[in-house]
């Protein structure tokens, strides 16, 4: 039989089997039951039957400079098409790539399937570019996958970076990118666990978050990272007595809106540790009952404005203003908290803090806090439970600034003149 008509073939490991009984050619490899190590290989699957790489029944494949391809025409979550599939139902079966890349074409293609099986991945770089095709897939799993170095892209709608339904992914020196529409950079369902140092998570296409937390007890922890997406950083669209835990520290930076809809006894607590952590955006709430909590610890920022339920902010934290923020619920504020006023343009008295009607507030004073922005003076005060500063100087307009203006007035005046 002729290697060219093998390209299909699909190879099965039943036993224990050395790298050196393969041949290094395209086509599909199973690992079931057995354990294989090697590298410099190469498999895939072009007619989108069967995955490039499977493991099952206890399998474990450990491989590198591995590369996968796969190919696919639509039928949502079937067997076929996935770059690697590692199924663990009943016996965990185990992936271990190193330097290795991963891509697949065509709808619901993911990168990388974990139905109960666990990944460990060092410097993998996945790409899939059809709708509904996550660059990984997490189901049925108590232990974490682990991701060092390397890179998810996607570029198809409803195509998130890492879908995950249950257990825990840990990235280390990662980044994930998104670009289609409604495609997440990371999506978490039931009681799942997501750790981030120093990686990335951006989502650029419409309707994208950074984050989509649906469901109960999930946990994100982010240190020395950044999360960002088109809508806003974090959305919540749904929960049921759940309570959702989001940490952010050593410099991690949350840009985006907070945004939750349509849930039932959701409970969302974020806190924000260490200098240079902050977190941009508004807290947007559309209906009840909900709560929404944020502890800002010394030295982290929020810089925003919206809507939340209880509010903690420790001695030496900084925040940001921008049109007032509303605490509804219970209030705690420590001393010498650094009010950022850099974004005022004129002299007025500006509400910074409103806490009518929460518990906690009745002994904030202005003495509280300090001004800070260059060129911006005046004096902080306290009345009826909220904050205002009354700006009595702010920094005056670049010389550029108002040249760019004058301009702007004359284009105006001889457009209407014509």
């Amino acid at each position: 039989m002729k290697i060219s008509i093998l390209k299909t073939l699909t190879l099965t490991l039943l036993g224990a089997l050395s790298a050196s009984a393969l041949n290094t050619f395209a086509a599909s490899l199973t690992v079931s039951g057995s354990t294989l190590e090697e590298s410099d290989k190469s498999y895939d699957d072009s007619n989108g039957e069967v995955p490039a790489l499977s493991v099952t029944s206890a399998g474990h494949y450990s491989g590198t400079n591995i590369t996968l391809n796969t190919y696919r025409n639509g039928g949502y979550m079937a067997e076929g098409g996935y770059g690697a599939r590692v199924n663990g139902w009943g016996n965990v079966s185990t992936l271990s790539l190193t330097d290795s890349t991963i891509h697949t074409a065509g709808a619901s293609a993911p990168g990388i399937y974990l139905p109960g099986g666990l990944g460990v991945l060092n410097n993998v770089n996945i790409t899939t570019e059809g709708d509904g095709s996550y660059g990984i897939r997490v189901q049925q799993v108590s232990d974490f996958t682990t991701l060092t170095s390397g890179t998810i892209r996607t570029a198809g709608a409803y195509a998130s970076g890492i879908n995950l339904e249950t257990g825990g992914v840990a990235l280390n020196g990662v980044d994930i990118e998104t670009t289609g529409d409604d495609s997440h950079g990371v999506e978490m369902y039931w009681s799942a666990t997501l750790t981030l140092t120093d990686s990335a998570i951006s989502a650029t296409g419409n309707s994208t978050y950074g984050l989509r937390l649906v469901g109960n007890n999930n946990q994100v922890d982010l240190n020395h990272s950044t999360l960002t997406g088109s809508a806003g950083s974090i959305y919540i669209p749904e929960g049921n007595v759940a309570v959702m835990t989001i940490t952010g520290s050593n410099g991690s930076v949350i840009t985006g809106d907070v945004v939750a809809t349509n849930y039932n006894n959701t409970r969302v607590d974020i806190t924000l540790t260490g200098a240079d952590t902050a977190l941009h955006g508004d807290f947007i709430q559309n209906s009840i009952p909900i709560v929404l909590t944020l502890t800002l610890g010394a030295d982290a920022l929020f810089h925003g404005g919206g809507e939340l339920d209880i509010l903690t902010v420790e001695s030496g934290a900084i925040l940001g203003y921008t049109d007032g923020l509303f605490v509804t619920g219970e209030i705690t504020i420590g001393d010498n908290i650094t009010i950022d006023l850099s974004s005022l343009t004129e002299t007025d008295n500006y509400l910074v803090l409103d806490w009518t009607g929460a518990s906690g507030g009745d002994a904030i004073s202005g003495d509280q806090f300090i001004i800070a922005g260059a060129g911006v003076e005046g004096t902080f005060s306290v009345a009826n439970n909220q904050l205002y500063f009354n700006a009595t100087a702010v920094p005056e307009p670049s010389t550029w600034f108002l040249f760019g203006a004058a301009l702007g007035v004359l284009a105006l005046i001889r457009r209407q003149t014509k």
